[in-house]
């Protein structure tokens, strides 16, 4: 006969069977420690807590508009956060997904500058161009390591300075149209160069790309002999050399995808939010991808969760501003907290001797 166990017995070990892994343990404990602090911080404000709650609830999730405004927010800091878990995934860190992103922005506006308005065939141009000029910037480390050894985590960090500096010499000299006093280039033509926008919102189709890119990095990793190289890449080169592979054509691999969907990020916020190129569009969107990346333990759909909290913020933010005037800033200081509290966790716990993260998978 069948050993007869107690009800007490068959739960424990369905609750053993939906222990949460400790990574995500710690990552849901800095963000509900993050909101407990954020709703702290509006109540020192003087400012009720419940009618507080409902604006950002509103603001964030409320109407279409509302939703379509989070979802545009999303959109650049989940490209940024793929550039980097691809670039992670394959041992490399890219500390380069702002100045990626703004080659990508460069490179949206080159076709129209190259060839004028021709029309539908420009968007896609444009796109493409974005994805280049990203994946040529994110290249370039991968270079320098291979050929004189540099360490990519300066390097990548070096060119973003670079970049942000090239754009603002660009849009205060050649890309400036003559007459104008503002640090921008003259505005895209209409027909055919946005990407369009759905239901009267904000919602551009670059959103899409983004959730489909999303998708996309996760077969890659998971379910393609290139992700498996890559993954193995990023734990054990020595192995990947005694498979008879080339270490170093994947390190160029890994770090031109991981530019081309920064640069994309770029693309997108030219082609469907700015329509133009203006100097500081990015406010450092490229920085706090990376940290989405490891909010969402390096994998994509998290990074899709977690970026979409980060959107989710940054517009509730601004209905808070403009209903109850709660300074901006708090944006900021909500998007920091998460990053600040899985530090200090994670720190903890190494102390210990028990470390969140153990390896890229």
């Amino acid at each position: 006969m069948p050993e007869r166990t107690s009800p007490m017995a068959g739960l424990r070990r369905l609750l053993a069977r939906l222990t949460v892994p400790l990574p995500l343990r710690v990552t849901l404990s800095a963000f509900i420690g993050s909101m407990l602090i954020g709703l702290a911080l509006i109540v020192s404000l003087g400012v009720p807590l419940l009618p507080a709650m409902r604006v950002a609830a509103e603001g964030s999730f409320g109407d279409t508009r509302a939703i379509a405004d989070t979802l545009v927010f999303m959109t650049p800091r989940l490209l940024v956060a793929l550039s980097a878990l691809v670039a992670i995934r394959g041992g490399l860190f890219n500390l380069g997904g702002e100045g990626q992103l703004q080659m990508g922005a460069i490179g949206a506006m080159l076709p129209y500058l190259a060839f004028g308005d021709i029309g539908p065939a420009l968007l896609p141009l444009a796109v493409l161009s974005g994805a280049v000029c990203g994946a040529l910037w994110g290249v370039i480390p991968a270079l320098l390591k291979l050929w004189r050894g540099a360490d990519e985590i300066i390097v990548t960090l070096l060119m973003n300075f670079i970049a942000i500096y090239f754009l603002k010499y660009l849009v205060q000299g050649p890309m400036r149209p003559a007459g104008s006093t503002f640090n921008m280039s003259a505005q895209l033509p209409n027909d055919g160069v946005f990407l369009p926008l759905i239901d009267g919102t904000r919602l551009h189709l670059g959103v899409i790309l983004a959730v489909v890119a999303a998708i996309a990095v996760w077969v890659l990793l998971q379910h393609t002999a290139f992700g498996l190289k890559l993954r193995a890449s990023g734990q054990s080169p020595g192995f990947v050399r005694l498979q008879g592979q080339s270490a170093g054509q994947m390190i160029v691999s890994s770090m031109a995808l991981s530019g081309a969907i920064g640069g994309l990020a770029g693309a997108f916020e030219v082609l469907g939010v700015q329509y133009r190129l203006i100097d500081g569009f990015s406010s450092g969107l490229g920085f706090e991808g990376l940290a989405v990346a490891f909010l969402a333990g390096l994998e994509p759909f998290g990074a899709l969760l977690v970026s979409l909290y980060f959107g989710a913020i940054n517009n509730a933010a601004l209905a808070l501003q403009t209903s109850l005037s709660i300074p901006a800033a708090l944006a900021d200081v909500l998007s920091g907290l998460p990053i600040l509290l899985l530090a200090v966790i994670s720190g903890v716990m190494l102390t210990k001797g028990r470390p969140v993260w153990t390896s890229t998978r």
